[in-house]
């Protein structure tokens, strides 16, 4: 919010990229089934979507400024991206917590 004006504007091509990229892992792990996919998927996404909220509250700050008051949908995009931020985290912890408890069951 801090940030110059259309400073981050330019990162929405590159998470679009990034999203497709998220799309063809998750079709290529339907396939292989390999767990280096699914971290891969796990960690980028979450950097992908911390990216979102950048460029949301860019993009919903410069809507303002020309004139946008659709208040609910700008709060509904930024919504969409801090679920997909906490279901990644969830995972993450989840996957965490499961591999520390093989580890104690192996001593």
């Amino acid at each position: 919010m801090f940030a110059e004006r259309r400073t981050y504007m330019y990162l929405g091509g590159m998470l679009a990229s990034s999203l497709t990229i998220l799309v063809w892992l998750s079709i290529a792990n339907m396939f292989f089934r390999l767990p280096l996919i699914y971290n891969i998927q796990l960690y980028f996404g979450l950097l992908v979507f911390v990216g979102f909220v950048i460029f949301d509250t860019q993009l919903i700050i410069e809507k303002a400024a020309l004139g946008s008051t659709d208040s609910v949908r700008h709060a509904l995009e930024l919504f969409l991206d801090f679920i997909n931020i906490f279901v990644r985290i969830l995972v993450i912890l989840a996957k965490n917590s499961s591999n520390d408890k093989k580890k104690n069951n192996r001593r």
